[in-house]
Formats: C-alpha cells, structure tokens, sequence
C-alpha cells in the first residue's frame, strides 16, 4: 500500500474482549473512534466468536466516521488465536472457535501424537484453544461432515477483511503467532498443516499493507465519499512492534502489556529458545522471525490484586513490602511463563498484603519480577520498551528498572500502540518501506536498587524451592 494520496484511515481492531474503529489523518493523527464489546457464543458446538455484531458495527459506523474524513484505507487488526473456515459458498463451514474454548481430553491425547516439533514451529500447545493447528484438528475430528465442507481456510485477522472486501486471504504475521501451522525458519506450511491436507485450504498469501479489494456496498451506506481500500490486515501484537520500528528503534526489546505481556525482541536467535520457559517467535511482515516471551502478566495481576486498581500501587507501600518481605511467588494462572512447572502454584509468603494500596503495589512488583525472567529467558540486551497499560504504573516501571540495571527502561506515552501500528500499513510503500513516525518514550528512573536486587535474589530461591 502507498501512502500518497491517502486522506482517512481506518483502523477495524477486533479483540478478544472489545472491538473498536479509529479514524485516523494521514499524518497518523487519530480524529475519532467508536467501541463494542467483542460477541462470543457458548455453543453448539463449542464456544466461537460472532461476527454478526462486528458486521453491523462496521455498517453503522464506516459511513459515520467517513463523513468525519474520507476513508480511502481500511486496515483490519485482531488477536491472533482464531481462525475461519469456509464453505464453498463464503459462508462459515464452522463456527469461528473461541480460543477460551476447552478441546477434550482424548482430542488433546490424539493431537499431542502429530505435533509438530518445537524446533520447526516455535510455539509450544497452548492450553484451551489458543493453537491454530489444536482448533483445526478438534473440528475435523469431532465435526467430520462439517469439516468436509470447508473450502477456504484463513485466520481470524483476514477473515475480518475478508468480511469487508469479500476477498479471503492468509498473512505471514498471522498464520504465524504460535500457531503450528508454519514451518517459522523458512516461512513454509508445517509438517502438521501437509499431513492433514490444510495447506491445500489456505486462502492465497498477500502481504499485510497490500490491498486485498474494496470496501462492500453494504458498509458505504450510499454515502461513502473514500476510497475505502481494504488492506490483508495484521495480527495485533505484531502491529505494536511495526509501530516501534517505524519509530526508527533497532535494538530493543518491546513490552506489549495487557492481559498478556509480550515481548519482542530484535536481536536474540530463534535457535537460542526455550519452549519451557515460554519463548517462542512472531513472524513480522516481512517473514522474519521474532524472538518473543510471555507471560499472562495482565490477568495475573488482576488475580493477585483481588481487583484493586492499578493506579492504587504507590512507593512508599513499595518500601514496606521490601522490608518486611512480603513475597508473591509464581504463577496464578496455568501459565507459569518464564517459571516452568509453576502453574496455578502461586502463593503469598510473609505478610499478606492488607489494603488495595498493598495488593496493587505486590501485584506490580510480582509482574516486575516475572517480565524480568521473562527477558532473561530471550537473553535481552537492548532498550526495553513498555507499552500498554503497564507503561503507565510506575511502581511496575520502577521496580523493572531496578531489576534490569544495565538497560534503559522506557516508558511509550503511545495511547494505543497496537491501533496506531496497525494504521502505519495504511502508510508503507508498495515495496514494504515503513514511513517515519515520531516516539514519545520517557526514561525511567530505578527505586531502590541495592534493596531490589537482594529481594529479587530471595525471591528467585523461593520459587526454585516451591517448584522443587
């Protein structure tokens, strides 16, 4: 996609909770947006996503913010744990699976027999549904006559676009999000994907910033005044790291914090990853790998914080937990991230925390502490850039700087750094040249490092000890 003549951008972000449409200028300035909450469906025949409220959001609200600015490009975003399989018709052969969905026990068994190995694809099973390759194997074994039908398969992200433009096809970056569907070293369908005959059902390649086709009559609303170019689209996380590369950032590792805390990093070899400390890659849009941590640090913090608000934390309970000790140790959810066999393990040690005050602050400083095993895990040397909710809890930023004293911490006053990412595709030349866009980063300044370092020692034994 060029950049030149492009008045409106529209950015359609579907997430797993809400989905949302931000109206951008053309220097990348955002003018407007409208939000839902994302539709799920409990079944029959498993939990699955909804497209019908998107379809009618997009309806109403394209032409409204059209006439805001003329929208000549429309760029589709979305999580990436979801995939569409369609008959030959268009329509859905299945549901769109919901990746909260639980696969069975015997569907588990009988998957974890032609796994793809983890040199090949980078990307361990995942619990629930959150692979690609688990959802497909689940549908054709259990809904054999219904996954007979399907024609045409394409991720969650470009089915999105395909909804916009009628026109299916499958990107590198989302066919590639821990999927087990690519064979990440030399961007190829795994050996997963040739034995069950997938690779003969995906839609065509197309890069993220082409232009797949147009906006459908049924979204102009008879007063459309753009163009209404709909691009291949990305995968959520992946658009977060292309807005710091546009930024012009080359060494640096990215914290894309939410309920999961991703991080990328641009420097670490893929072959220098370990599966049981939850590194893994993303494939950026150009079909490079990217070598990634996680941990489910969002949800993790809501656990521990019994709900108390982030902005609750503050430094002076800081002081008081370091001193009397007070020590979260891994992991409250089944991910033990970048802590193997620490799953659903967590617990509190020492004092328990006695207000919301508390409870946010050792939430933060918990979260502090597993992103900087999580980084170790990827070997990260460079800047390390926080995005997302956690950019704006300074005890979490603070105690992270302090853990990681000989890298800069840096905190993105980007208010949405995966929308705007996603708006940068609506910028690039058409031979994959990213624009120049500005970063706002503030440096970050470590509390008690002496303190820091010798709690974070204990705190390392102590969950060695509990694993053990």
């Amino acid at each position: 996609m060029t950049g030149n003549n492009v008045r409106g951008i529209a950015v359609v972000d579907v997430g797993a909770t809400n989905s949302k449409i931000v109206l951008f200028d053309s220097a990348g300035k955002p003018l407007a947006e409208r939000k839902m909450a994302s539709r799920h469906g409990s079944g029959p025949p498993f939990l699955h996503l909804d497209p019908k409220p998107l379809i009618a959001f997009c309806a109403k609200h394209l032409p409204e913010l059209d006439a805001v600015l003329p929208i000549d490009v429309i760029v589709p975003s979305a999580h990436g744990a979801a995939i569409a399989c369609l008959a030959e018709d268009g329509s859905l052969a299945l549901p769109v699976m919901d990746y909260m969905a639980e696969p069975p026990p015997e569907i588990i068994d009988a998957y974890r027999k032609v796994e793809p190995p983890f040199s090949e694809v980078f990307g361990p099973l995942l619990p629930m549904a959150l692979t690609h390759g688990m959802q497909l194997f689940w549908e054709e074994e259990a809904f054999p006559e219904d996954f007979a039908k399907v024609k045409t398969i394409l991720p969650w992200i470009q089915y999105v676009s395909y909804l916009l433009s009628g026109k299916a096809v499958i990107e590198v970056a989302s066919m590639s999000c821990q999927s087990q569907l690519m064979d990440v070293r030399d961007n190829s369908f795994s050996s997963l994907a040739r034995l069950r005959g997938w690779d003969k059902l995906f839609a065509p390649w197309a890069k993220a910033w082409e232009v797949t086709g147009t906006l459908k009559e049924e979204f102009r609303d008879g007063r459309f005044r753009g163009r209404g170019d709909v691009l291949a689209g990305i995968h959520d996380s992946s658009a977060n790291y292309l807005r710091y590369l546009a930024g012009g950032r080359k060494h640096f590792t990215l914290l894309s914090t939410g309920t999961w805390i991703i991080g990328f990093d641009t420097d670490t070899g893929i072959t220098e990853l370990d599966p049981k400390r939850d590194t893994v890659t993303n494939t950026d849009i150009w079909g490079k790998p990217v070598a990634c941590c996680r941990f489910m640090g969002g949800r993790e913090f809501e656990i521990l914080s019994r709900g108390a608000a982030a902005e609750a934390a503050s430094f002076k309970a800081l002081a008081d937990i370091l001193s009397q000790e007070s020590f979260a140790l891994p992991s409250f959810t089944d991910s033990g991230g970048p802590m193997p066999g620490t799953g659903n393990k967590g617990l509190v040690r020492g004092p328990a925390p006695a207000s919301e005050e508390e409870r946010a602050t050792l939430a933060a400083l918990y979260c502090a502490l597993m992103v900087d095993r999580s980084l170790a895990a990827v070997k990260s040397k460079g800047d390390i850039i926080v995005d997302g909710p956690f950019a704006k809890n300074p005890v979490f930023l603070s105690c992270l700087a302090a853990l990681r004293p000989k890298q800069k911490v840096l905190a993105s006053q980007l208010r949405d750094g995966t929308t705007q990412g996603a708006m940068v595709l609506a910028l690039m030349s058409e031979d994959g040249k990213l624009p120049e866009l500005a970063l706002s980063l503030d440096r970050v300044d470590p509390k008690a490092p002496a303190m820091m370092a010798r709690y974070a020692a204990k705190w390392r034994a102590l969950a060695a000890e509990q694993n053990d």
